[in-house]
């Protein structure tokens, strides 16, 4: 306990003041789901694209929607994660590799890129 001075009217006497509870350290568990959530991003888009290039095309377009989920899970796990303080690097790892890992961005970038080779 802590030792304070209470004033009120004329006189002032001393008391004791509960002293401040420590703070209490927040797990990083959702910052490394994020980011586990994240690799298996990564691998279901590298299986999307073996599907695609064995001429599966309809596993493939499976494997990529459910990639583009993991990917959004990931990306709000993590970001969500960064907000809250529970696991900020893992988290903010997994959001960047979530957004790297996303086929549908992959698609994008890759379509941008095809108008400088012509």
């Amino acid at each position: 306990m802590a030792r304070g001075i209470e004033v009120f009217g004329r006189g002032a006497t001393i008391v004791e003041v509960p002293a401040e509870a420590p703070q209490r350290r927040r797990g990083a568990l959702l910052g490394v789901v994020a980011l586990a959530v994240a690799v298996a991003t990564a691998v279901l888009t590298g299986l999307a694209v073996s599907a695609a290039s064995a001429g599966d095309e309809s596993g493939a377009q499976v494997l990529a929607v459910a990639a583009i989920g993991a990917s959004i899970l990931s990306i709000l796990g993590g970001l969500f994660a960064v907000l809250t303080r529970r696991g900020r690097v893992p988290g903010a790892l997994g959001a960047v590799l979530a957004v790297g890992a996303n086929p549908w961005i992959q698609l994008r970038v890759l379509e941008y890129f095809s108008t400088f080779v012509g």
